[in-house]
């Protein structure tokens, strides 16, 4: 299993790695348990309906990952998948990239997805030599907005009406970090 780095959150061992199809069943059956939640701000999630579906998305994403589209990663917490991040968007001509993620229920309020986005801004800065991470949070979206602001992620704009999900248009808040 390829792994991009590991670190403790409140006693509990976290790694990011590379998507395997072995994360498939317990990414799916996360989805399910919080699928009400996770849609309300993924649109995604009422899309996987089986587990070939995850499947499918997961070997998507490994070859996304391998042109070099994204980078995407599941957040393993004590060796068990608890959601994923990843690096889209990747413009390496303008060394910039959005990041994106999700954490399921249990595993969320701890620090966990805080100190994941961290390690990938470490290694997109460092490793893979990008200038500027974008972040798109949901206007209603608190959770993943305080993310953005612990991170010292600078707040650019809000976005009125910039996606549509669920027949409305909804507001999103855009945040820039830069490489120092």
């Amino acid at each position: 299993m390829f792994s991009i780095g590991q670190f403790v959150v409140n006693q509990q061992k976290v790694e990011l790695v590379l998507p395997e199809l072995a994360h498939a069943q317990a990414l799916y059956e996360i989805i399910v348990h919080d699928r009400a939640e996770l849609s309300h701000f993924l649109p995604w999630a009422t899309k996987i309906t089986t587990i070939d579906d995850e499947i499918s998305f997961i070997k998507e994403m490994r070859t996304d990952t391998a042109l070099y589209r994204k980078i995407a990663l599941v957040v393993l917490v004590n060796q068990r998948p608890a959601g994923m991040l990843d690096l889209h968007n990747v413009k390496l001509k303008n060394e910039s990239a959005e990041i994106g993620y999700w954490l399921g229920q249990a595993y969320q309020g701890n620090g966990i997805m805080t100190e994941a986005v961290r390690k990938l801004i470490e290694v997109a800065f460092d490793k893979l030599g990008l200038h500027q991470i974008k972040l798109l949070a949901d206007h209603n979206n608190l959770p993943s907005r305080a993310i953005a602001e612990r991170l010292n992620f600078e707040h650019v704009a809000l976005l009125k009406d910039e996606v549509k999900y669920h027949g409305k248009f909804c507001d999103m808040d855009l945040y820039t970090m830069i490489k120092q």
